[in-house]
């Protein structure tokens, strides 16, 4: 291990009084350069000063890690859009955005789908997609979702998905036909 319990403590806190939260440090200690990278993310992304201020206060601490023949390198670092969404605060993140899923066990639902609002309590999600001129809500239990990733999108996503991310009201499923706007 490159960098000490005692040490990731400290990281941790350093990156919440920065209203980050840690999603995790990774160790490479494969090659005669050791690189340690501190992975944040934040609600609303994290700005590029805000990453440049806490690898700053980092730098201290990660001049004690390795030894006189063995470098450390400290990269501080976003989560990033292939990120898998793993936890409720990056579904919550991840609104808006259109997503790939892959379906736990004998569970099936829409991929690719737009993410709507999470409801945390219930531990599911709004999905959002579109078969032809189709689009539909429907909220999918978190548990049966064995795999989640961001598709990067080049245009506005179409207000006809849009209008439906806050949920597929009481039925449990939305339906809306017509043409893209």
């Amino acid at each position: 291990m490159i960098v000490p319990e005692p040490d990731r403590a400290h990281i941790s806190e350093a990156a919440a009084d920065r209203g980050l939260d840690l999603e995790e440090i990774r160790e490479d200690s494969r090659s005669s350069a050791w690189t340690v990278s501190v992975v944040v993310d934040a609600d609303g992304g994290v700005p590029l000063d805000v990453l440049a201020e806490l690898s700053g206060a980092l730098d201290a601490l990660a001049e004690s890690w390795g030894d006189p023949d063995r470098a450390v390198t400290l990269e501080v670092t976003s989560r990033g859009a292939d990120a898998p969404l793993t936890e409720p605060r990056h579904w919550r993140r991840a609104r808006g955005r259109l997503v790939e899923l892959t379906y736990a066990g004998s569970a099936t639902g829409p991929s690719p789908a737009r993410v709507g609002d999470l409801d945390e309590a219930a531990g599911s999600v709004v999905l959002v997609s579109r078969s032809g001129r189709t689009v539909r809500a429907d909220s999918v239990a978190l548990e049966q979702v064995a795999h989640a990733v961001i598709r990067v999108e080049f245009r506005p996503p179409p207000e006809d998905e849009v209008d439906l991310l806050s949920g597929p009201g009481e039925s449990g499923r939305g339906v809306r036909e017509g043409e893209n706007r």
